[in-house]
């Protein structure tokens, strides 16, 4: 059986077009038209247009903007009257946020909110952070695109201001009659905090570029990490400890005089830092995070008990730094120079900066609080998708709206010309990105510089069924308009985050071989070309690798861990072909063994607070820091380090050219496949020689080598690429001979093919 189907939307004063699916056309009697409160409104007209659409006409013109419904009583159906028809129209190429011009003669103040009926600047001054009264309240005017301005004379750099936006009280409107609040700037370029006020500042020079330029999509290997978990135990002064000062510190040592911190970063050869949120995102107030968690056991064990501790994955203000990452003796602003001097330290070593881009379930939105920041207040019916009652949909609280709406996606394009130009950033990973339509997603691919390093999570579809089911809005991997999280290559090399049970090929799981042969040439439908996924093991909401190898039954790698694993997994990571991003500290077997394994929650004075447990420490401190101090000569976490720090080398030298190719050769991977699945040897580009067992008895791999020498280079524990010693230490190849090599338990062996001149 089928179900009437009723949609409307506003073209006009007096045309609002009905579409009504498998239900006969309804006459002018059965059709009720209200306002937002039920408060009916005449009918002139239904005119037919098509089988299922029909002309309804006001007997009355209606304001577009305002909030209306259709009804049909005998069918008990009711429909919002979108305005998208109006909204998909609303573009203006004008700068927006507070825009101090080049000579300081006048600052620009500009805010979009089509629906506002006015809106009024406050400003508070150089010093008016927390003052209680604006210095003066300056209204601001409207122009055709729905954009509210006001030029003021004079540089106000460094000027704290907001603004109050104001309107009819509509369901689902957020503005000050009725909700009186004052709301800061979505552009602002510094902000106190994410609850605070915005701050007047001008935009200067950038840091210089990457040192020999950013690395091709084929050759990234990036590695993700978190300010503030990075940081949080290196040996610097508390002050400092949680910035991006900290962050790039040179010269640090831990108690075993092991080089921590920046320079294990280069140490480890690394191409590409990819920073955990940097842009300003929420903490709940201190005092009120204290007055819950100050006496808290759990809460102190966590490291939680002063602060609102979390990853940042609700972004608050596009186009500002995260304040809190600022030098601890410096006022807001600072934090900008800071991040461009953190970039610039890289680019001086060689290494591009990503940084990770939030734009969907922002900050207004999350642990079941809605905040009127400034989106839910300017139009939260235009920012974001929404239900029939005006209500945010999504599984993360809120979803913004880029289909149908110019201006938010003008809103991505910017902020990311933003971090680019102005900041000095090189690229991005866009979290939850499939969320995100695909045209959208093309355009900003488009519009950025092609050498701009763009990747993100192609998985949670649209809340909206209409974006969701929509040819042109909808994607996943085959249609991906940009680089995509490969997670087939997680699942088969070390198991599925979804079941902490499961190993993968390199844990141990025989069965797992063939998606691992799979994911190593990346012999997917969907990529036709290396660099249309990027691979990886685990990542910041995974397992860690090192409890999901731990040696217990519960998970906690605090206690020991399968190194054979681990070295098996990252072997075959960094022998496949394409982009990769190693989850930081997996280097060192970081463990989130401190956090428990249950969810539970607890309460502040404005509502609930989420903890997750193990496999998603979002919002506990001491679980993710970095245990620097770890590092030791003969410990398991610096023999794992420097297992890292070989097979970045090798992918980085010229025998490693053969996995930073965009386009794979047919038969470019060549594999050995004995009827034992434990077994695996391949061969790339004639240049590179693996095998591998994953089991616990000793065997052999038959394989093909060209002619020529083979200079064994990775063995258990050690990989140099000037060669390991061992019986197999140089292999002679005979075209067509096929050669027995012994695959001990446990190994992941690399042979390299010298060239005909050494």
């Amino acid at each position: 059986m089928t179900v009437p189907y009723l949609e409307a939307e506003i073209h006009g004063p007096s045309a609002i077009l009905l579409t009504l699916e498998d239900a006969p056309r309804p006459t002018v009697s059965e059709v009720r038209l209200t306002d937002g409160r039920g408060n009916p409104l005449a009918v002139s007209a239904l005119v037919p247009r098509t089988e299922a659409q029909s002309l309804l006409v006001p007997e009355v013109p209606v304001d577009p903007y305002r909030v209306h419904y259709v009804e049909l009583p005998g069918l008990d159906l009711r429909a919002l009257v979108r305005r998208d028809p109006l909204f998909r129209t609303l573009y203006s190429s004008k700068p927006l946020g507070a825009v101090v011009a080049d000579d300081g003669s006048e600052t620009t103040f500009r805010v979009f909110a089509p629906r506002a009926r006015a809106l009024r600047l406050h400003l508070y001054g150089p010093d008016g952070r927390t003052s209680p009264d604006p210095q003066q309240v300056v209204a601001l005017q409207r122009d055709e695109q729905g954009v509210w301005e006001v030029a003021l004379t004079g540089d106000l750099h460094r000027v704290w201001y907001d603004f109050t936006v104001h309107g009819p009280d509509d369901p689902g409107n957020g503005f000050f009659e009725t909700h009186p609040v004052h709301i800061s700037d979505p552009y602002a370029r510094v902000n106190d905090d994410g609850l605070g006020r915005s701050r007047v500042w001008r935009v200067d020079d950038p840091p210089p570029p990457v040192a020999g330029g950013r690395p091709a999509m084929e050759d990234v290997v990036a590695y993700e990490v978190h300010v503030q978990d990075f940081t949080d135990l290196l040996p610097v002064d508390e002050a400092e400890a949680g910035t991006f000062p900290a962050m790039t510190r040179s010269g640090l040592v831990n108690a075993a005089g092991e080089p921590v911190g920046f320079d294990h970063l280069v140490e480890l050869g690394i191409n590409v830092v990819h920073l955990m949120p940097v842009q300003e995102y929420l903490h709940y107030p201190d005092a009120e995070w204290r007055a819950a968690f100050a006496d808290d056991d759990f809460a102190r064990e966590m490291a939680i008990d002063r602060e609102n501790y979390n990853w940042g994955y609700r972004t608050t203000h596009a186009f500002a730094v995260e304040s809190r990452y600022r030098p601890r003796d410096r006022e807001p602003g600072a934090e900008r120079q800071a991040f461009k001097e953190l970039v610039a330290a890289f680019h001086e070593r060689g290494i591009a900066v990503v940084i990770d881009l939030v734009p969907n379930h922002t900050g207004e939105n999350v642990d079941d609080r809605d905040l009127l920041l400034h989106f839910n207040a300017l139009d939260r019916a235009y920012y974001y998708r929404t239900n029939d009652d005006l209500e945010h949909i999504g599984p993360f609280g809120n979803e913004v709206k880029t289909e149908d709406r110019p201006m938010v996606q003008r809103w991505l394009l910017d902020q990311m010309q933003h971090w680019v130009d102005d900041l000095g950033v090189d690229g991005f990973r866009i979290d939850l990105a499939g969320q995100i339509d695909r045209q959208t997603l093309a355009w900003v691919r488009a519009e950025l510089d092609p050498s701009v390093i763009i990747y993100g999570e192609p998985w949670i579809p649209p809340s909206d069924p209409g974006v969701r089911h929509s040819p042109d809005w909808s994607w996943y991997k085959s249609d991906a308009p940009i680089t995509f999280f490969q997670d087939e290559t997680r699942n088969a090399l070390q198991g599925s985050p979804f079941d902490i049970r499961q190993r993968g090929w390199a844990g141990g799981d025989g069965s797992a071989r063939d998606g691992a042969v799979r994911a190593l040439a990346n012999a997917y439908y969907e990529e036709s070309h290396s660099t249309r996924g990027i691979s990886y093991l685990d990542i910041h909401d995974n397992w860690a690798l090192a409890d999901r190898y731990a040696l217990g039954d519960d998970h906690d790698g605090r206690a020991g861990v399968d190194v054979a694993a681990v070295r098996r997994a990252a072997g075959l990571l960094l022998t496949s072909v394409g982009p990769v991003v190693l989850h930081g500290g997996t280097e060192i077997l970081r463990s989130k063994g401190l956090a428990p394994r249950e969810t539970f929650t607890r309460e502040t004075a404005t509502g609930t607070i989420y903890f997750n447990g193990r496999e998603d420490t979002y919002n506990l401190r001491a679980p993710n820091r970095f245990l620097w101090d770890a590092l030791a000569p003969g410990t398991d976490a610096a023999s794992m380090r420097d297992w890292w720090q070989g097979l970045i080398a090798l992918r980085s030298s010229e025998h490693g050219a053969v996995f930073r190719v965009d386009r794979v050769p047919e038969d470019h991977y060549r594999f050995f496949l004995p009827p034992d699945d434990r077994l695996l040897g391949y061969r790339v580009g004639d240049r590179v020689l693996v095998v591998a067992n994953n089991g616990t008895e000793d065997s052999e791999i038959d394989v093909e080598l060209d002619d020529g020498s083979w200079l064994k280079v990775a063995d258990e524990g050690r990989i140099d690429l000037a060669g390991v010693p061992g019986a197999d230490a140089r292999l002679e190849g005979a075209e067509a001979d096929a050669t027995s090599i012994p695959a001990p338990a446990g190994c992941f062996r690399i042979w390299i093919r010298e060239a005909d001149d050494e």
